[in-house]
């Protein structure tokens, strides 16, 4: 809910509805700072937009998560995909001796590529995807910064739940050889791709 003042009366006037917002980490992130104090790091937030209480309901109930988050801004996709797929450092470490591995769903249709990791049944695991993107539209740097942000993002994943064979799938050049073949083959790219 949303409130102004009043001036004549010293009171709260309601000028908002009830409504539920779901905010991401990146939304909220961009609105904050993190603030050198006495006491160490701080998150600051001085956003007094719409939906401003539940912003500072957010970073209340995620100051540890918010506070990584802007001191390492090269992992923000990481953040972002635990928050997608609803996992934290605990479930994760769950999956830490299960065999997964990296797989790859193409629809020829759409033209759309998505990769997951899942288990050796192809049932994919762990909610979100790594990637989904339309191979129709990108260019081919393009298409291989997406493909590296997404072994980094794999990689993260790995080290974060300690399972070792996830993680050496995710540095095999296997991987992307394969993509950029299903790139050249359907994008009508010449060559072979220079990974």
């Amino acid at each position: 809910m949303e409130f102004k003042q009043v001036a004549e009366t010293a009171s709260f006037k309601q000028i908002g509805t009830a409504t539920r917002v779901s905010l991401k980490i990146r939304d909220v992130a961009e609105k904050c700072k993190l603030v050198k104090t006495e006491n160490g790091l701080k998150v600051e937030c001085t956003y007094m937009g719409p939906n401003a209480a539940s912003y500072l309901q957010y970073i209340e109930k995620n100051r540890e998560k918010l506070t990584n988050y802007l001191m390492n801004p090269d992992v923000a996709d990481f953040y972002d995909w635990m928050e997608a797929s609803h996992q934290t450092p605990e479930t994760l470490r769950r999956h830490e001796k299960e065999i997964l591995i990296l797989y790859v769903n193409f629809d020829l249709d759409t033209m759309i590529m998505e990769t997951g990791i899942s288990d050796e049944n192809v049932t994919m695991k762990l909610g979100a995807p790594l990637i989904h993107i339309n191979i129709a539209t990108m260019g081919r740097n393009e298409f291989k910064l997406r493909i590296y942000n997404m072994l980094l993002l794999a990689d993260e994943i790995a080290v974060a739940m300690g399972n070792a064979d996830l993680r050496q799938m995710s540095q095999i050049s296997m991987v992307k050889t394969y993509l950029a073949e299903i790139y050249d083959k359907y994008h009508g790219g010449q060559g072979s791709a220079d990974y």
